[in-house]
């Protein structure tokens, strides 16, 4: 039922109900000079059938991913969800955020947690994971916090190449805490055309180095990049361990680690990740699902909760809530975290997605990632109108243009693509950088098409 009007005998039963004679006593306590006088300006009724094509009407100015294909990524992706997730997700029993407390009522949603914290424990390498957190940018800075308890120092060397609005986040959560935040710069770079310049959009060792020291916490870095560089983790792992510090790694798109050796293998103390590129569509925002992996030894400090196998008393495999550190379950001095809501369907649809695809799907999804980004990379510098860089990237990488932004954006647009991203919206000094994205919903076609364009063909 979409409407559930009320008629005036039903409005005065609430009113007896509640103990008041009129509307105006429940709002007494506004002070009148703020109060709205007169009628809204709201237009005339409409019928159901008249609403019902307006809405439509409204509707289909929305930008779909049937007629607009996107090359904008920049920490939202588009997969493709198969039909089979979709399905999963409509069942109404999953339709939950509440987290299963009572395992004799909810073994499905603890054995999908368990499921998930098990396929994220192999693609990231580490012991235990927290599949549930808000998102990925919430997620490091619950990592940051728990590097502070573990390490008792309070500041963390973060490179500028994680994911501005991650940074954001981390400034958020940690303000009350004191916390020192020291941002270590890309390297500067000097623009070549020549797609072999020896120049790398990734963070600078010697400048990382030179920012740890004996207070220092964590070092953070995101891999692959903003930029879609990928790091040498196993080289800033080795920096971090020497100068004494934990070393915790960012991954924004977990797509990536169906190819790239796990960060766990790559020496990361503590993993953050976003897995919206698992069974997840783009809905104007959301949903997103952050998790945290990391080590057996680190368990006590990690925030949100872990579901666990055993036995019941028939002997019969059953699941249950195993720890439980945040604040709602032990007492607030105790407590590693305040985060409440568990995203019960983003695992379910995290758990049908990459049980869907196993080991080879994930990696062949990943693997024809990483070769039509590389292919639209080199095919856009061809046409004389970009300039690439040398560097190791997965899906996404920067150019800069000689062309006139805004012109290559609208001719996108006319011809059903999503332009990339702006890097100036982020980093004003890279003015005519463009961030681009392929995943597998283009093809071939589509990015030869692209290619075109920008040669202005079409």
């Amino acid at each position: 039922m979409r409407y559930i009007p009320n008629t005036e005998e039903q409005k005065k039963e609430m009113l007896e109900a509640i103990g008041v004679g009129a509307f105006e006593d429940i709002i007494k306590s506004i002070p009148e000079k703020v109060r709205v006088k007169g009628e809204l300006n709201i237009p005339p009724a409409l019928s159901e059938s008249e609403l019902f094509e307006k809405i439509f009407g409204t509707s289909k100015k929305n930008i779909d991913f049937l007629s607009m294909k996107p090359l904008i990524g920049g920490g939202a992706y588009r997969h493709y969800v198969p039909e089979v997730v979709k399905t999963v997700l409509s069942y109404p029993e999953f339709y939950t955020a509440y987290t299963p407390y009572q395992p004799e009522l909810s073994q499905g949603t603890l054995q999908t947690m368990f499921e998930v914290q098990t396929h994220l424990a192999r693609l990231t390498g580490m012991d235990v994971v927290i599949p549930s957190m808000y998102d990925g940018a919430s997620a490091a800075a619950e990592t940051v916090l728990m590097a502070m308890r573990l390490t008792h120092k309070n500041k963390v060397v973060i490179s500028s190449l994680v994911h501005p609005h991650y940074i954001e986040t981390i400034r958020t959560y940690t303000e009350p805490h004191g916390l020192e935040i020291v941002e270590v710069a890309f390297e500067n770079m000097l623009y070549s055309s020549a797609i072999h310049a020896p120049f790398q959009w990734i963070t600078d060792f010697t400048e990382l180095e030179k920012a740890i020291d004996d207070k220092t916490a964590a070092v953070i870095i995101q891999s692959p990049n903003f930029f879609g560089g990928i790091e040498d983790i196993e080289r800033i792992s080795q920096i971090a361990h020497t100068k004494g510090t934990m070393l915790i790694q960012v991954v924004v798109e977990s797509m990536s680690l169906g190819i790239l050796k796990s960060p766990g293998k790559l020496g990361a103390d503590i993993v953050a990740g976003e897995s919206q590129s698992f069974g997840m569509d783009l809905n104007f925002g959301g949903p997103y699902n952050g998790y945290i992996a990391t080590k057996q030894s680190f368990i006590r400090q990690l925030p949100g909760r872990i579901a666990g196998e055993t036995v019941d008393r028939d002997g019969k495999r059953a699941f249950v809530m195993t720890m439980r550190a945040r604040e709602q379950d032990i007492r607030r001095e105790k407590a590693t975290s305040n985060i409440c809501s568990n995203h019960a369907l983003n695992l379910f649809a995290i758990d049908a997605y990459l049980s869907l695809l196993g080991a080879n799907g994930l990696y062949e999804v990943a693997s024809l990632n990483a070769r039509a980004s590389h292919y639209l990379m080199k095919q856009l510098v061809k046409t004389g109108k970009f300039e690439g860089y040398a560097y190791p990237f997965f899906n996404e990488f920067i150019l800069k243009t000689s062309m006139d932004i805004e012109s290559l954006s609208d001719k996108l647009v006319q011809n059903g693509f999503i332009p990339p991203l702006r890097v100036n919206k982020f980093m004003p000094a890279l003015e005519r950088h463009l961030l681009f994205t392929v995943t597998e919903v283009l093809s071939k076609q589509d990015l030869d098409r692209v290619v075109e364009i920008a040669a202005g063909e079409r």
